[in-house]
């Protein structure tokens, strides 16, 4: 009777249905993200021990720098002076890791990947959706000046999560046939996103997407897409010239000396540097750097609730091990996939995705954290599609040889 049960609650139908949930409301609802999330881990490791042990380590050594991180950060929180905090920080990355272990774990364990990505992508899309009227109804009823998508916080923290959903978006349009998608189903989620994206007012993710979206494009050789992408922000860009307010944002973004927002993060990073002289290894814990007696023991700005920075962040509040850690999660990534030689279209996607996502990390980084809460789990989400598939192509190249036509890492796949 319990095997019986057990074998009910590992039925993929159920993930999906919590999975659905899980990911749908990403941008839109914390509490049952939070909920649903925990429901996913649970079943997949479920999933794991009742049939597909053996995928437990490809998980694990896919994703070893994460785990890497979060006891990093469990270290960092246990040493802080704000340890009930940090302690919550602490869990935001072990959701971090729950989530690898979800997304990677729905890639590898279920027959029908194409499925699992359309599933992924159309969760996604919702709760942006969701989220995104939400969010226009405050700006047009409320008058809020700025995009707020619910439970991501303020415009710059929705604008990071956005940014990584149409980067996805794009990429997964790249695949088009093998994924069972089209520019047709795809079109419309960038629009959405890419113009939830311009009313959060976030000025560096101006300049990110776009490059970032132009080196997806480049290295997958879709030449008439980043033709089309291409027009779409010139046009956008014209759009732009007609609003006094989006006018400023763009010449801010060219000339950030005139831009006093940009400038008052001097002083948040030199307050960063403050904390790493007297916390050089362990900072002073995740998710505290708001905290009162920080602010006060380092002069930090009153509106410094996070380093504004992405390393000067993790260097704050994680201290060197923190960064040395990070890094690794994101160099062990591009030195997985960039060391593929083939030339075929499966590994420019992953590439293109690669070199689209970190760039887009390293310039929006440059003002924000990029890393906490709902962004850092679909930084999980896009990881996790990407090394997935890198590791399908590695494998089967090392049993079969080097083929000479790309190797297919969607479709229905036997498991067992």
């Amino acid at each position: 009777m319990v095997r019986d049960i057990l074998r009910k609650l590992s039925d993929e139908r159920l993930f999906f249905a919590v999975f659905f949930v899980f990911v749908f409301d990403l941008p839109f609802s914390e509490a049952i993200k939070e909920t649903f999330l925990v429901l996913s881990f649970l079943l997949i490791l479920l999933r794991l021990s009742e049939d597909a042990f053996s995928m437990a380590g490809r998980i694990v050594l896919l994703g070893l720098p994460v785990f890497f991180f979060a006891a990093g950060s469990l270290l960092s929180a246990l040493h802080s002076i704000n340890r009930f905090q940090a302690l919550r920080g602490f869990w935001g990355d072990f959701e971090a890791l729950m989530a690898w272990v979800v997304f990677s774990g729905a890639f590898l364990l279920f027959f029908d990947r194409a499925r699992t990505l359309r599933i992924t992508l159309f969760a996604l899309a919702g709760g942006i959706l969701a989220g995104g009227l939400v969010g226009l109804y405050k700006m047009v009823a409320l008058g809020d000046p700025n995009m707020e998508l619910m439970n991501l916080g303020d415009k710059n923290s929705s604008a990071q999560f956005l940014s990584m959903a149409f980067l996805l978006f794009l990429g997964a349009g790249t695949l088009g046939r093998e994924a069972g998608l089209s520019w047709k189903v795809v079109g419309p989620l960038l629009l959405l996103t890419g113009g939830l994206l311009v009313l959060c007012h976030s000025r560096s993710f101006l300049v990110s997407v776009p490059v970032a979206s132009m080196a997806l494009l480049i290295l997958c050789k879709k030449w008439r897409a980043l033709a089309g992408v291409g027009v779409a922000m010139l046009l956008a860009g014209g759009a732009f010239a007609l609003s006094p307010h989006l006018r400023w944002e763009m010449t801010t973004v060219i000339h950030p000396s005139q831009d006093g927002s940009f400038l008052s993060r001097y002083a948040t990073w030199q307050g960063a540097l403050r904390i790493y002289h007297d916390h050089p290894f362990l900072g002073v814990g995740p998710d505290t750097f708001q905290m009162a007696n920080i602010h006060r023991l380092y002069q930090l700005p009153d509106y410094a609730s996070h380093g504004h920075n992405l390393f000067f962040n993790l260097l704050g509040e994680y201290g060197l091990l923190g960064v040395l850690l990070f890094s690794l999660i994101l160099l062990s990534w591009v030195a997985r996939v960039l060391r593929e030689k083939e030339n075929s279209a499966t590994v420019r996607f992953l590439k293109g995705m690669t070199v689209a996502f970190v760039l887009n990390l390293l310039l929006a980084g440059l003002a924000h954290p990029m890393w906490g809460g709902s962004p850092s789990l679909i930084f999980m989400l896009v990881m996790a599609l990407v090394l997935v598939m890198e590791n399908e192509v590695s494998l089967r190249h090392r049993l079969a040889g080097r083929p000479k036509h790309s190797v297919p890492v969607f479709g229905q796949r036997h498991l067992h």
